[in-house]
């Protein structure tokens, strides 16, 4: 019975807190800036986030065209792309013109669960044929009742991102 009891005290608390977040959501505004380039070409991008180790949890956006360039994506090649992932297609696109665009996630993994508390990083990946390459990451927490806010610069292919995890 002690035994039963310890085990009570100690683990359920600890399933408790690695229980799924109801209610995240991110928000992720994205700036494709205007290059002035002749020729231009709509650059490929890649959003996903990742645990700390570097475990691909999720893709939020890829936007690509021929699927021999998907490589040139380095950072995402490398964690989920080459993989294939399940939600891979679903998050795929067309390249995007310049201007703002907004990706919005529920906290919903493509295996139907919710994304348990805990640390992440966001990634951000753009690649441009006769262009240039840029990466950048942000570290976040998802976790019950707690609301962050972030702000990226870009250099060259990504503008202004602004961040929303509640």
């Amino acid at each position: 019975m002690k035994k039963i009891l310890f085990i009570a005290l100690t683990v359920l608390p600890a399933m408790l807190w690695l229980k799924p977040v109801d209610a995240t959501e991110v928000v992720i505004d994205i700036n494709v800036p205007e290059i002035d380039s002749s020729p231009y070409h709509r650059p490929y991008i890649a959003v996903w986030l990742e645990t700390p180790k570097r475990k691909g949890v999720h893709t939020f956006a890829f936007w690509k065209e021929q699927e021999e360039w998907f490589k040139d994506l380095r950072q995402w090649w490398r964690k989920i792309g080459r993989a294939n992932t399940p939600n891979f297609d679903s998050v795929s696109g067309p390249t995007r013109k310049p201007g703002e665009y907004q990706l919005t996630w529920d906290g919903t993994l493509s295996n139907g669960q919710k994304v348990s508390p805990g640390e992440y990083v966001l990634h951000f990946e753009s690649v441009r044929e006769q262009g240039s390459r840029e990466y950048l990451r942000q570290p976040i927490t998802i976790a019950e009742n707690k609301t962050q806010t972030f702000t990226l610069q870009g250099k060259q292919e990504l503008g202004l991102i602004s961040i929303s995890v509640k």
